[in-house]
């Protein structure tokens, strides 16, 4: 692991001057007092900013805009369509078009409970894709 120092004098100014800083403090030279050492970042999602660590405020979404990450709202009315299709037909939903139901109305659910907006993870992703579910719907068996 590299001996990083910046520059007191300009932070932006990251070098790993391990060998160089001990040479100066063998010779006692001053230019060691203009350096300080820089720590090791709090968390991978620190930035080096001006002479200290920054972690940035973790991105927020609403419901809509998680789901629209993975379905757009034509997507989204089109997968409804299927389902209520393949109900009337008398036709079981496969596991990917069950998938992405359980997934959109996690969603829905966690919004009617809290319609604040909350980082990424905390909504998940669906197990299938519109393309995928979609063509499951289609090719669903007669029965």
């Amino acid at each position: 692991m590299p001996n990083l120092y910046y520059r007191i004098s300009d932070p932006s100014d990251v070098r790993d001057l391990g060998d160089q800083m001990a040479a100066w403090e063998l010779a006692d030279n001053p230019k060691r007092f203009d350096w300080a050492v820089q720590e090791a970042a709090p968390s991978p999602d620190a930035v080096w900013t001006d002479g200290q660590w920054v972690v940035p405020p973790v991105a927020t979404f609403t419901a809509e805009q998680a789901v629209s990450q993975y379905f757009s709202p034509y997507q989204t009315l089109a997968l409804q369509r299927f389902e209520m299709a393949l109900m009337q037909a008398g036709k079981p939903l496969g596991p990917k078009m069950t998938d992405c139901k359980q997934w959109l109305e996690g969603v829905m659910l966690s919004w009617a409970m809290n319609p604040t907006p909350a980082p990424a993870a905390s909504f998940g992703s669906p197990a299938a894709s519109f393309e995928e579910a979609s063509a499951e719907a289609v090719a669903a068996p007669n029965s």
